[in-house]
């Protein structure tokens, strides 16, 4: 096979010089045949939500507003009881320092609607809806995408919202929103902005610790519908069809669902404001009487974990009268943890035998109980009693390595007893 040599040196067999000259034969036209159809980057677009086209040095977006008075009601809330709360507060629910030198009027509620759940570069938003409070009323921005090839328009104008603020308000922000609007900004304006490293209220992580125990699920509408008493109208799309309808309305042009879709995201930015309202309430109280059980049990673990001890007593009492098993059973280990750490055995010991009748497989309670009974309250055949019942607890255990464990620890227990009342004899 014959052989030569590129201009750059590179060697070429003669078949790769004859697939080159194929294909730049397959760029040329025939003399005097038509030119190839031309087709659209997208087809027309119809139906478009009440909105308003803006210029950027980016090329053109599209923008639809909003503006609430702050009497607005969402649900159980108006719009302004949300700014009554103070910034302290918001930054201790967030577990969030930098919150506390921030008020709430400089905080931006920020959702976005997207083309799947993957994340990924593959992956963009579609519509961005920016919420803040702004010369006595709530202003909702939300930014559209009519074309992808807008999106750096988008991107641009979106800016200037977020610029203006000191920090955010998502539900599940600073690990989908941000994140992903972090990348677009990447890859559309060659901008690194750290956006999820900025002050935020994640609205997520509060409302699981409230309720995770009494609601199938914490997603936003599930909480909006039966925490927040939020009714949507039938104008909303369910969530979990939205990406699929936007990639239907760039296929074909007809814009009729975006409607619906951009309702859906209104609708989410402003039940964040209501269910801020909600969390923060719930946890400000220092009375927690009308709170539920999971509630007050939440409200106890985030008062211990501030080393408010004696307002997470309170709350850990008010749970453990709650009608829920499980929320019982926790609030009274945590309620007999912290009064046996701080040398309230006598008052544990109450705490103690009920745990042991409500969770008879447990062996925890009737261990402690036997401590008691040998060295704070001495009554030998009492602790005797109590460590005998740990061992009928753990004969329900597995047979593991954890049981066995366990069970030398009783069975040794019972041995320094029957030493110490044989001694006494």
């Amino acid at each position: 096979m014959r052989q030569r040599f590129s201009q750059g040196g590179e060697l070429l067999s003669m078949n790769d010089e004859a697939l080159r000259r194929r294909l730049q034969r397959l760029g040329r036209r025939r003399r005097g045949s038509p030119p190839p159809t031309r087709i659209d980057a997208a087809p027309p677009r119809r139906e478009l939500p009440p909105g308003e086209e803006i210029e950027t040095p980016f090329g053109p977006t599209y923008l639809i507003q909003n503006k609430y008075p702050l009497d607005y009601l969402h649900g159980a809330s108006r719009l302004s009881d949300l700014l009554k709360f103070d910034s302290a507060l918001v930054a201790e629910v967030a577990r969030e320092p930098r919150l506390r030198e921030i008020s709430l009027e400089r905080l931006v509620f920020i959702d976005t609607e997207t083309t799947g759940l993957v994340g990924g570069a593959g992956t963009i938003a579609f519509m961005v809806g920016v919420g803040a409070f702004v010369e006595n009323a709530f202003l909702l921005r939300q930014y559209f995408l009519r074309d992808p090839g807008e999106e750096r328009g988008m991107l641009h104008a979106i800016q200037g919202d977020i610029e203006a603020a000191a920090g955010f308000v998502s539900y599940n922000g600073r690990a989908f929103d941000l994140p992903l609007l972090e990348m677009r900004y990447m890859l559309g304006l060659r901008r690194h902005w750290p956006l999820s490293t900025w002050p935020q209220l994640d609205l997520l992580h509060p409302a699981r610790r409230l309720w995770r125990r009494s609601l199938p699920d914490c997603t936003l509408g599930t909480i909006e519908r039966q925490q927040l008493g939020i009714q949507r109208t039938e104008e909303d799309v369910p969530g979990a069809l939205i990406p699929g309808l936007y990639l239907d309305y760039l296929r074909t042009g007809d814009a009729s669902e975006m409607g619906g879709v951009a309702y859906h995201n209104a609708v989410d930015i402003l039940t964040l404001v209501g269910l801020a309202i909600q969390v923060l309430d719930r946890h400000q109280r220092e009375d927690p009487s009308q709170l539920s059980g999971s509630e007050a049990l939440a409200v106890g673990r985030w008062h211990h974990d501030a080393g408010r001890s004696g307002l997470a007593e309170i709350a850990y009492r008010r749970a453990v009268s709650s009608s829920e098993l499980e929320v019982r059973l926790d609030a009274l280990r945590y309620l007999t943890a912290q009064l046996k750490r701080q040398g309230r055995r006598e008052e544990a010991v109450e705490g103690w035998q009920m745990l042991h009748t409500l969770a008879s497989d447990d062996p925890r309670p009737c261990v402690e109980l036997a401590m008691y009974y040998e060295w704070h309250a001495p009554n030998l055949v009492e602790a005797r009693r109590w460590a005998q019942e740990a061992m009928v607890c753990l004969t329900h255990w597995t047979d593991n390595w954890r049981r066995d464990q366990a069970w030398a620890s009783v069975e040794h227990r019972l041995a320094r007893l029957a030493r110490k009342m044989g001694e006494r004899q």
